[in-house]
């Protein structure tokens, strides 16, 4: 096992996209070239407190930002309130070998949990925030930060201007296989989206979560801003924007039924289809 302290230099070795051959047919021709991929690969989060350590989940994601991944998820599931709940973080070994892709957050002893209850049955994927829930108990809202109300008017300019941020980002801008969260600040009314945290990740909620676990250990989900997201809007990126007290989504895709109840039931402000000239509003605030 190694401990936090050493986390970076094994990270600093992981690839978010790497270069493959392959044919660009066009008009019958077979033209070889070289593409930049997204990387996917699988993560298994354990938890540990005391003698008791359990596997909790197993997500696909983009390597790289994989704490920020953690501490986002485990807030979003309410296994952790703060960032002081995770004492540690620890890679794990098979064979001899440290695997990147094996990480163990050791909790604060203060935490009242039942570790087996709260333990995934199943793999999660890029794709699906709510696989491997065991129970509708998982479709539960609990806000547990304040709601963050924010002074800008959001008009077509806004909203322009939010959307095509997110496509330059590197890893979409280069290989158009991932999605992106942003949380756009706002000070004193003025939006700043050149100081903006951008994460990325092949999953939508992969992505979300790194966004909110950078923000639960930088600001203690304290500042204001839009959230913004590449990707179709569900219920469960909803609720974790809700738990983390945002006011404001925009997204480039759209919602489903559920996430437009999740966001009036919180008055959410909740806008899809994010065009350079035009936006769908499904939320009576904006």
């Amino acid at each position: 096992m190694i401990g936090s302290i050493h986390l970076h230099r094994f990270y600093s070795m992981l690839k978010s996209q790497i270069n493959i051959n392959r044919f660009k047919v066009r008009k019958g021709e077979h033209l070889l070239q070289s593409d930049p991929i997204a990387v996917e690969e699988p993560l298994q989060i354990s938890l540990s407190r005391g003698e008791l350590q359990e596997i909790f989940s197993i997500t696909l994601r983009t390597p790289g930002n994989d704490q920020n991944l953690a501490f986002g998820l485990l807030f979003s599931e309410g296994v952790i309130t703060s960032a002081a709940d995770i004492e540690s973080f620890a890679l794990e070994r098979i064979k001899g070998e440290i695997s990147i892709n094996l990480l163990t957050a050791k909790l604060s002893a203060s935490i009242d949990l039942d570790l087996k209850d709260n333990i995934r049955r199943h793999p999660s994927y890029s794709g699906c925030g709510l696989c491997g829930k065991t129970s509708l108990k998982a479709l539960e809202l609990k806000q547990s930060k304040p709601t963050k109300v924010i002074q800008s008017k959001i008009d077509h300019q806004i909203v322009k201007s939010l959307q095509q941020s997110l496509a330059k980002q590197p890893l979409f801008s280069q290989t158009g296989g991932s999605h992106v969260a942003a949380l756009i600040y706002e000070n004193n009314g003025i939006l700043d989206i050149n100081h903006s945290p951008f994460f990325e990740d092949v999953g939508r909620h992969n992505a979300l979560d790194k966004l909110i676990g950078y923000e639960l250990q930088k600001n203690d989900l304290g500042q204001t801003g839009i959230l913004v997201l590449s990707g179709r809007i569900g219920f469960e990126l909803v609720q974790k924007a809700v738990m983390a007290g945002f006011s404001v989504i925009i997204a480039l895709g759209a919602p489903s039924n559920l996430a437009i109840q999740a966001a009036n039931q919180f008055n959410m402000t909740l806008i899809g289809f994010a065009k350079d000239d035009s936006f769908n509003l499904y939320t009576a605030k904006i």
